[in-house]
């Protein structure tokens, strides 16, 4: 398969996945997303990690809020991503609280820089990765942009790469290209996956 066919397949997925999710209703969704996070604070990994970093969620996508909540609660440090469009980059600084969140270039809530402090280099324990579509083989697919690619390349040492997702986005297979990375585990309101 050639890379326009891939990128063609890609595009096709995503608005199925995207156009899926969007039929769920807010009371489904955050049912949903309630079973997720309660999965996802049971890994040791993860309960266990002392400095995260992780997406905010925005539109329908998995509510993180709760998730976020209960690191801050556990005194972890708990990171988010700065996005810049223009330079393709996203950078993480420390969540300092909901007051402290403007919203970004896509409508995403994401850190204000007069508020929060810049990530300085220091090792995350777990990354916690948003996408669209997810294979058991840890295949992702995300929204298009290369941000956690480019930034899991920049990164180089890796730590455990956990997503969270709903069932419905859990996929047989995917187009997959060389510099995408795979997750490590995947949490969904049905199950705990460990990828192979």
């Amino acid at each position: 398969m050639d890379i326009k066919d891939r990128k063609e397949d890609k595009r096709q997925l995503r608005r199925q996945i995207l156009r899926q999710r969007a039929e769920m209703s807010e009371q489904e969704r955050m049912w949903r997303s309630r079973k997720i996070v309660e999965r996802l604070l049971a890994v040791p990994e993860v309960w266990n990690a002392q400095r995260l970093f992780t997406f905010l969620s925005f539109g329908d996508e998995v509510c993180l809020d709760t998730f976020v909540n209960a690191c801050c609660k556990a005194s972890k440090d708990v990171y988010v991503p700065k996005t810049y469009p223009e330079e393709k980059r996203m950078v993480p600084y420390r969540f300092s609280g909901w007051n402290t969140l403007t919203r970004g270039v896509y409508g995403i809530r994401e850190p204000d820089e007069a508020e929060c402090e810049p990530w300085l280099g220091e090792p995350f324990d777990v990354i916690i990765v948003p996408g669209v579509a997810f294979t058991k083989r840890g295949e992702r697919l995300g929204y298009g942009g290369g941000f956690y690619d480019r930034f899991f390349t920049d990164l180089g040492s890796l730590p455990p790469l956990f997503a969270v997702c709903y069932e419905m986005q859990m996929v047989p297979s995917l187009p997959v290209e060389e510099h995408d990375h795979r997750i490590d585990r995947i949490i969904t309101e049905c199950r705990s996956i460990v990828c192979s």
